[in-house]
């Protein structure tokens, strides 16, 4: 059974430096030691790709990124490889519409995949705001992946 929660802690997810802070957290090279990646963005840069996309369409208040985490028991994915591939298809389900940055913690004894999505749409401006039915849609993207996987079950915690 994989976990998935979400870490948008009310009001830290709306200050100006929160794209930076979170970005900088899930890259750091004594977390995700092998795998990362990301979509829509500058590598080099990818808090400020996404602060110009937020510029550009006027939404630079509020919350500015949606912060997922999957982690998954040490017998369920062992691999860090693996893990990037799931999180590869996680992507995925937001890439068409949304800046992505992702990383695979191996920092645990457990992997887990961190994503962080711009709130802000780079296609039209619109915001991820995380309703029930954007996050109940994900969620069986998500469990659908996993079961390709041999992992069946995807239990939602609020962190």
């Amino acid at each position: 059974m994989a976990i998935l929660k979400t870490a948008n802690t009310k009001g830290k997810y709306y200050e100006s430096h929160a794209k930076e802070d979170v970005i900088r957290y899930i890259l750091n090279p004594f977390k995700a030691r092998t795998y990362c990646g990301a979509y829509g963005v500058d590598t080099n840069n990818p808090s400020q790709s996404m602060e110009i996309t937020s510029a550009q369409f006027g939404k630079s208040h509020g919350v500015q990124l949606r912060h997922f985490i999957v982690s998954f028991y040490p017998d369920e994915v062992n691999s860090p490889m693996t893990a990037n591939e799931i999180a590869q298809q996680f992507v995925a389900f937001f890439a068409n519409e949304y800046q992505v940055v992702y990383a695979i913690h191996e920092d645990k004894p457990h992997l887990h995949i961190h994503i962080v999505i711009n709130s802000v749409s780079y296609v039209d401006g619109h915001r991820y705001y995380g309703t029930r039915a954007e996050f109940k849609s994900m969620q069986k993207y998500m469990q659908e992946v996993l079961q390709r996987y041999r992992i069946h079950r995807l239990e939602y915690i609020s962190a």
